[in-house]
């Protein structure tokens, strides 16, 4: 129950729907049905043409992530699981909101505020190899998928020696690297259509 009650708590926070709010706020358009229809930074930027616009919602996201996780630690303590669950319940809420008829975005800003406020050196392992194939590819979702799949692996590989020297140390690295494993799979699962186009392309190729 009180692990559900966390979850329930960063869904709440992280179903805000910034990017749907604003855009509607600056251009009288549902995110919803313009662009890529995803309601998230990137999108906000291009349905929008405001460079403001998207960096805004993209801080505003990446904060939910932070103050879920610090609200459940507020009302329901610390143990690394209640929090935890309440970074997960964020990071879907974010993805699939109420207040959208379930619909949202990707997910990867309210996760990199999840992260950050857990060990934020995870951050860079996963930037490294985003950045390595988007400079190689000049394909965000690609990036996004690659960097989901290769970062947990670098993380579960990384000695404990790593953990220790951050500020402040991961004392449960084992339950951090799974969380690091829910967060992106969540990730991967919400580019589920890039991944069906992807694959679609592959197909057509081969034959």
């Amino acid at each position: 129950m009180q692990y559900f009650l966390s979850f329930l708590i960063g869904y709440l926070v992280g179903s805000f729907p910034t990017a749907y709010l604003l855009v509607k706020w600056k251009s009288r358009v549902d995110i919803r049905h313009a662009g890529s229809g995803n309601v998230g930074a990137m999108n906000t930027f291009e349905v929008s043409g405001s460079t403001f616009l998207g960096v805004s919602v993209l801080i505003i996201d990446l904060l939910k992530g932070v103050l879920a996780v610090y609200a459940a630690s507020v009302v329901m303590g610390s143990e690394f699981w209640v929090t935890g669950m309440a970074g997960l319940g964020a990071i879907f809420g974010h993805s699939y909101s109420a207040w959208l008829r379930f619909r949202g975005g990707r997910g990867l800003a309210t996760a990199l505020g999840v992260i950050l406020y857990f060990g934020w050196v995870f951050v860079i392992i996963w930037i490294v190899p985003w950045a390595i194939v988007y400079l190689l590819d000049k394909d965000i979702h690609l990036a996004n998928i690659t960097a989901s799949i290769i970062g947990p692996v670098i993380l579960i590989t990384t000695s404990d020696q790593l953990w220790r020297t951050t500020l402040p140390p991961i004392s449960d690295s084992t339950n951090f690297q799974y969380l690091v494993i829910f967060v992106c799979l969540l990730i991967v699962v919400r580019h589920h259509d890039y991944l069906a186009t992807l694959k679609d392309s592959i197909t057509n190729i081969s034959s």
